[in-house]
């Protein structure tokens, strides 16, 4: 996703729609100059087994209000949850979906892992080419479209990324089907607990 962001300079009407839904701050991280050495000491006083950072000052852990201001996403709001009938979606269900909300159907099935799991690399070859297409006069339609899918790929890569690496969760689709209601639900929780999973 960096990669993409670094070499893409996004539309503002696609600024204008990630800063609606409390999402742009994300982007805005990738462009920071970080301090590997800083991260590299941090990683070393991290203590996995109860998630704290072990200091010379004491202990230290990521709270709420961390999440909030380092990442911006908001901490009070509606509760995120995933609807009992998204959970028993099969792959078709979940393509469809996908193509309803992007207009984007993978070339071949093996892009799917399980029923709900894709494949980031054609989310971002896909996003690649309607980046091409993102003008001044385009209507609103494809500009919700290319969000959703650079939110998938922020989803994927950034906020819940697997072990893989390589994955994003179809699941995530529900959320992204009004984009104008994103930013009255709780997502910095929901970042903070994926990463004491």
């Amino acid at each position: 996703m960096w990669d993409f962001l670094r070499a893409h300079l996004l539309h503002s009407r696609i600024v204008r729609r990630l800063q609606d839904t409390n999402f742009y701050s994300i982007v805005e991280i990738g462009r920071l100059q970080l301090d590997s050495s800083l991260i590299t000491a941090l990683i070393e006083q991290w203590r996995p087994e109860i998630h704290t950072f072990h200091l010379s000052i004491g202990e230290a852990t990521i709270t709420l209000q961390d999440v909030e201001v380092l990442y911006g996403l908001p901490v009070d709001g509606h509760p995120v949850a995933f609807p009992n009938a998204i959970r028993e979606y099969m792959s078709l269900q979940y393509l469809e979906m996908l193509q309803w909300l992007t207009d984007f159907q993978p070339p071949d099935e093996t892009a799917l892992i399980g029923s709900s799991r894709m494949q980031l690399m054609p989310v971002r070859q896909h996003l690649e080419v309607m980046h091409a297409g993102i003008i001044d006069d385009i209507p609103e339609l494809h500009i919700h479209r290319y969000t959703r899918f650079l939110l998938l790929l922020m989803f994927g890569v950034v906020l819940f990324p697997n072990t893989s690496g390589n994955l994003v969760s179809l699941r995530y689709l529900h959320h992204l089907e009004r984009l104008d209601d994103l930013h009255h639900y709780s997502r910095g929780d929901i970042v903070l607990g994926y990463l004491y999973r």
